[in-house]
């Protein structure tokens, strides 16, 4: 994905999203202290993770705050090895608006179908814990050539834990403070690149840094 493009397509897509999320799930009597420290960690998320060296994108604050987005970090990382990129999305807010945000959802508004369906994949991190995330691939067909997005994305209570239930809103929408992780590919099909396990690579060697970064916010 270009970096340009990823913004656009997280901030302003979601925007409906937000419309039917109402009582509980905004979870308006939340702890407002422990929110706060779960949105200030994001910050201490690194912007060099072993071979890969992290440049940060700037989001729109005003649509993050209509989509109940309380902190973000928008970072665009190049393996200084294989010259691959990866772009990383953490967001963090109440349950309720972070546990409905979905690619499916996100993306089809962008002009993108969904052309593989989700699967969910267990990785081992380098730290020798594991973490679930749901995968997918979105294509689209305009444009000067044709591109794929594979997506993995999964929400933390605590930054520690990753996970990725069959029902995100029923086991979640009432957190206090919640994570979502999206790690973004871009590919054009047919090339050599469709198959290659980039993201599960950086997933192991991120998480571990990411969990050493927000790991004082306790749910």
């Amino acid at each position: 994905m270009r970096a340009k493009e990823i913004p656009i397509l997280v901030s302003l897509a979601l925007i409906g999203t937000l419309g039917a999320v109402h009582g509980v799930l905004t979870n308006r009597w939340a702890n407002s202290g422990q929110l706060q420290d779960a949105i200030d960690a994001i910050s201490r998320v690194p912007a060099q993770i072993g071979v890969w060296n992290g440049e940060d994108l700037p989001t729109d604050g005003g649509d993050l705050a209509r989509m109940g987005i309380k902190g973000s970090l928008l970072r665009r990382f190049q393996n200084q090895e294989s010259r691959e990129f990866i772009s990383l999305l953490l967001v963090c807010g109440q349950g309720g608006p972070i546990s409905v945000h979905t690619p499916d959802v996100c993306y089809a508004s962008a002009g993108f179908e969904e052309v593989s369906k989700e699967v969910r994949q267990e990785i081992e991190c380098n730290d020798g814990q594991k973490a679930s995330f749901i995968v997918a691939r979105f294509g689209k067909t305009t444009g000067v050539y044709p591109v794929q997005l594979e997506i993995s994305w999964a929400w933390s209570l605590n930054g520690i834990e990753w996970l990725a239930p069959e029902n995100p809103r029923a086991s979640l929408a009432r957190a206090t403070a919640l994570y979502k992780l999206y790690v973004v590919r871009e590919f054009v099909p047919g090339s050599p690149s469709e198959a290659a396990d980039t993201s599960r690579s950086f997933l192991r060697s991120a998480l571990p840094a990411i969990r050493q970064s927000l790991k004082r916010s306790g749910p």
